[in-house]
């Protein structure tokens, strides 16, 4: 995983731009980054627990989540960072004052984005805070490959459906195919879990199969505004597609109306970020990407999942185009925020692109980053999809990570009637990949964002020959859910009858030697000691020997009770204290 002074380091040693970048007139313009030396005085190296007042005003930045979160993978006295402090507003403003027009801002970076002509830069340059100033590349909109499919073939599967928890409707082809019904099935639905979706917009308010889910916050970070949904009484207006995609996405990840959808981390909390604007090819989307990453970062994000690739660029700005040899893990601004915010101890999940199986290879960023999860797109018998993004990456490492369903997938349409369709593309690969890495994190919160990619990989069917079409194969939810060890549900059922009360829980673990494993520690609350009972299997999962539903009867007063697991052999976990 990419180390944040690493990051800085290619950051930095980025020239000076000279007249050789432009079309050779002082009117043209390209678009860069303009890096600071220093925030208000303080520079990376400096110790910030050192000084008082600027640790609080960076630490003011993250919430108490976002802290938790990162104390899983940094030191504690790493937690709150030089990247944490906003960039200095002296700076901004004088850049400003030059006539310079800023789209965006980045604490990580510590700079703005701005479309500058040869002239301004070199004003720029001459400014003692600038450290250096580098190009920005592009959004190549991803193509979205052909949807009309027969699907007749799917109705035998939909029997099957009839033994889970939920009824996915026609959702359940995708479902099965990564085996996210049997982790349902155990209460595991993504609790507890904040997740992440960058895209075009979100018509989430709407649509019966979103209007319910638990959104803690939106942004629009192309209108600066808390609506991520269409308008158009505002400075970039919305075509009727805008938010199309991002409806689509969040819908296969966290989609929820029995009998027709249900994604796998329905029971997640979201945030959404609006930084794809459809209409244009102007190059500030990636900028948008990157504050996005920053924000939903700062606020204790677990998961982020997107689906926007970057890559080529159209005139007149040939220049801010990627090529194959860009795509190292460490040139990309979103690859750099990508790999940044898995530092942190965010789950990084980005789709490969829709490029097709070519040579050169024909993935993008973000998904090139060392430490970002790249997904790509398979059929419905698990075969690669045909337009699905090849690796390796330009330094030589294996890219897709991982493959999901990504041909016939159905979503949420947005518009009127709460209706869906079909769609394909490693776009909803990916949000499906990120809602496992809800349920992995639902099931194990100790977990950090590099040991959920490893049970995603581990567990997936291609794990001991990976290649550059299926990554480390198809991922498996219910293996990648028990990777790291046994698992309870989310939540504990318990119906009364009288003076009796039957308490239901869900376990899970490989290799359980017999049914007498589970037992469950009780008193009422006046008591001084626990009581113990062995609890009864009640409703096996199918293909996984001794896990399921485990119920036991008590009394109405023992409601003082935790539950445990040991195999005797020195494996053991337990559940819930309540």
């Amino acid at each position: 995983m990419m180390n944040p002074k690493k990051i800085v380091l290619i950051v930095s040693v980025f020239l000076l731009f000279t007249a050789n970048i432009f079309a050779q007139t002082d009117s043209s313009v390209v678009k860069c980054w303009i890096v600071f030396s220093d925030k208000s005085g303080v520079t990376q190296s400096d110790n910030l627990a050192s000084n008082e007042s600027v640790y609080n005003l960076a630490r003011q930045q993250i919430t108490e989540r976002a802290l938790q979160r990162r104390l899983k993978v940094l030191p504690k006295d790493e937690v709150v960072q030089f990247g944490d402090l906003p960039v200095d507003s002296k700076y901004v403003d004088a850049v400003s004052g030059m006539g310079v027009k800023i789209i965006a801002k980045s604490r990580w970076l510590n700079g703005v984005s701005a479309y500058v002509n040869l002239s301004q830069i070199e004003q720029l340059k001459k400014l003692n805070f600038v450290k250096s100033i580098f190009a920005v590349k592009k959004l190549y909109k991803q193509r979205f490959p052909d949807s009309s499919q027969d699907y007749s073939k799917f109705l035998p599967l939909l029997a099957a459906d009839s033994l889970n928890r939920y009824d996915y409707g026609k959702s359940f082809t995708q479902m099965n195919l990564v085996n996210v019904p049997p982790v349902h099935n155990l209460g595991i639905t993504g609790r507890g879990v904040l997740v992440a979706s960058l895209d075009d917009g979100f018509e989430w308010k709407t649509h019966e199969a979103l209007q319910n889910l638990k959104v803690i916050a939106e942004y629009d970070f192309i209108n600066e505004d808390n609506n991520t949904a269409r308008e158009q009484d505002q400075k970039y207006k919305d075509e009727n597609n805008q938010g199309g995609h991002g409806t689509a996405t969040l819908s296969s990840m966290a989609g929820f109306k029995e009998g027709k959808l249900i994604g796998p981390a329905f029971d997640a909390e979201f945030l959404l970020a609006k930084t794809e604007y459809v209409p244009s090819e102007t190059p500030m989307e990636e900028d948008f990407w990157l504050e996005a990453a920053e924000w939903v970062e700062s606020q204790g994000a677990d998961v982020i999942t997107s689906s926007l690739v970057y890559k080529a660029f159209d005139d007149p700005y040939k220049l801010n185009s990627y090529t194959y040899n860009d795509f190292d893990g460490k040139t990309c601004i979103t690859s750099i925020a990508g790999d940044m915010a898995a530092h942190l101890g965010v789950v990084v999940c980005n789709a490969t692109g829709n490029y097709n199986q070519i040579d050169p290879p024909s993935l993008g960023s973000a998904s090139d980053g060392d430490s970002v999860i790249g997904v790509g797109a398979v059929n419905t018998n698990g075969k690669i999809a045909s337009f699905s993004s090849n690796g390796p990456t330009s330094d030589g490492r294996i890219k897709p990570d991982v493959v999901a369903p990504g041909v016939s997938v159905y979503v949420a349409k947005m518009g009127n009637g709460n209706k869906y369709e079909y769609s394909n593309g490693t776009s909803f690969a990916t949000p499906i990949t990120a809602g496992v890495c809800a349920l992995i994190l639902s099931a194990h919160p100790e977990l950090t964002a590099m040991q959920v990619r490893d049970a995603l990989r581990n567990t997936a069917n291609n794990s001991g020959n990976p290649n550059n079409v299926y990554g480390y194969g198809l991922i498996n939810a219910l293996n990648a859910v028990l990777y790291f060890g046994p698992v309870w549900s989310n939540e504990v059922r318990v119906d009364v009858n009288g003076g009796e009360m039957k308490v239901n829980v869900s376990f899970a673990a490989n290799n359980i030697p017999n049914d007498k494993c589970v037992k469950i520690f009780y008193k009422s609350k006046n008591a001084k000691k626990y009581k113990e009972k062995v609890m009864t299997l009640s409703k096996e999962i199918k293909d996984l020997k001794y896990s399921g539903e485990y119920s036991v009867t008590l009394k109405t007063d023992e409601t003082d009770y935790y539950f445990s697991y040991s195999d005797g052999n020195g494996v053991s976990s337990t559940g819930f204290k309540k």
